[in-house]
């Protein structure tokens, strides 16, 4: 079994009702109805003509690709011991 590798996506928008199109895009993982956004995840090889698509609805304000996949998150090579800390 392969996994296939997501990307999320985060979307501002101006009405809650209209949220329903982007269901049939991918999959929601998060709504805001307070601050009308959402992060939706999608494959990562259809992510920019996702994207694309995203951005053509009206009642999409902005949309962008978020970078926490492509952020560090092993830092285990920023600690190195040294002897004075192991005295």
């Amino acid at each position: 079994m392969e996994i296939t590798e997501r990307q999320s996506i985060v979307i501002f928008f101006s009405h809650l009702k209209k949220v329903t199109a982007l269901k049939k895009l991918g999959d929601i993982n998060y709504l805001s109805k307070e601050m009308h956004y959402l992060i939706l995840y999608v494959n990562r090889a259809d992510a920019t003509e996702t994207l694309k698509k995203i951005r053509s609805f009206n009642f999409v304000r902005t949309a962008y690709i978020s970078p926490r996949a492509d952020l560090r998150v092993n830092y285990d090579e920023d600690y190195t011991i040294t002897e004075e800390d192991e005295q």
